[in-house]
């Protein structure tokens, strides 16, 4: 996958210390303030959330960033970055933190520390408006499925097809993997994929956008999904920095007039990472 624009700039160092021990050592909320600039990582191709628009990036999440910048009083500075490398670019300290909805998963847990949810990243099925063959999640099966590379859909997909399996159905006909949902979507009006399967939220604007071409169905995972916010392991006081600019947004109603301007409807979310994970 290439990178579309990369605005430079180079992450923060984290100190820590040994596991299991105290540290009086500063993480990268620190080095952040210092440097006078939030170093911000995400792939600038997911609409509503973070997307270009005469070269400038924009979205829910942006919005967000903004916010927590000037309660910081520093500037943000916006990577965009290619999605199946983000989690080793934060370990290399290309920026300091990732927001770019990024689905709170259980294999991403091992991999990253996440911050509170602040969207439902529950995954529906998409589909043309004259679809008649499909008129459940099971219907899938037989099918051709698309979702992007590295996304959470590209997993769930995955149990989902072992589930169809199990019930004796022959699973997907064929899973197209793309580098970006856009690309998809088209595919699925030109009938390359008989399905799209992504985040809720994100299909919303994606009928909204398109009166009329596109219908959606659940069914393709029972569990609830969360965005959450990616930090490295070792940056709990930036973490939970993170979490009190959240958790007063949405006691403010900040987060929900957001969700209404980019989504067109508000959001639950709970104020922790939910024990039971996609």
């Amino acid at each position: 996958m290439l990178r579309r624009t990369v605005l430079t700039g180079a992450g923060s160092a984290a100190l820590i210390g040994l596991a299991g021990t105290q540290s009086a050592r500063a993480d990268t909320l620190e080095d952040v303030k210092k440097r006078g600039t939030l170093v911000v990582g995400m792939e600038a191709a997911y609409v509503p959330y973070e997307f270009f628009k005469d070269g400038k990036i924009i979205g829910y999440d942006p919005d967000i960033i903004e916010l927590m910048c000037a309660t910081l009083k520093v500037k943000p500075q916006l990577v965009d970055t290619a999605w199946n490398g983000i989690i080793p670019a934060l370990y290399a300290k290309k920026f300091d933190i990732i927001v770019s909805a990024m689905t709170i998963t259980k294999e991403r847990a091992e991999k990253v520390l996440f911050s509170m949810p602040y969207a439902d990243a529950s995954n529906v099925i998409l589909l043309r408006a004259d679809e008649t063959k499909i008129k459940t999640a099971d219907d899938l099966s037989g099918k051709v499925v698309g979702v992007q590379i590295g996304s959470a859909a590209a997993g769930i997909i995955q149990t989902f097809a072992a589930k169809l399996k199990a019930e004796g159905k022959p699973g997907y006909a064929d899973v197209k993997q793309y580098e970006h949902y856009p690309e998809a979507y088209q595919d699925l009006l030109n009938k390359r994929v008989d399905a799209v399967v992504n985040s809720k939220s994100t299909m919303l604007v994606v009928m909204k956008d398109a009166p009329g071409k596109f219908k959606m169905i659940g069914g393709v995972s029972d569990i609830t999904a969360y965005f959450g916010m990616a930090f490295r392991h070792e940056d709990t006081a930036f973490q939970s920095f993170v979490n009190q600019q959240l958790a007063a947004m949405k006691k403010d109603g900040t987060l929900a007039k957001l969700q209404t301007k980019w989504f067109g409807a508000t959001m639950e979310t709970p104020n922790v990472v939910p024990t039971v994970l996609p």
